[in-house]
């Protein structure tokens, strides 16, 4: 049997745009806070990357408990996400120096 393609309406379109804003917003909180906590116990290029990681792991497991996991990462773990976005940071900052 074939699958058959959901059409898009505007609802649908616009709970995407919605789930798209608030995991960015969400994102960015958590990354703020987590760095500002982090950063007294830890080197600040440590808190960084630690603070980004977690906040997308974070943000990634919520949108899956909410039933809308981002689109083009739908099969991507929400741990391996996390290590991948802090990691990618750790080495950005180390390069950018």
């Amino acid at each position: 049997m074939a699958r058959r393609k959901k059409k898009l309406t505007a609802g649908a379109i616009a709970w995407r745009i919605f789930f798209f804003v608030a995991g960015s917003l969400l994102v960015g909180f958590l990354t703020v806070f987590l760095d500002a906590e982090l950063g007294i116990y830890l080197p600040r290029h440590l808190a960084v990357s630690l603070a980004v990681g977690i906040a997308v792991a974070v943000t990634f497991w919520l949108l899956r408990l909410l039933k809308h996991p981002p689109l083009l990462l739908r099969d991507v773990p929400p741990l391996a996400a996390g290590l991948c976005a802090g990691l990618g940071v750790h080495i950005a900052r180390f390069w950018l120096r």
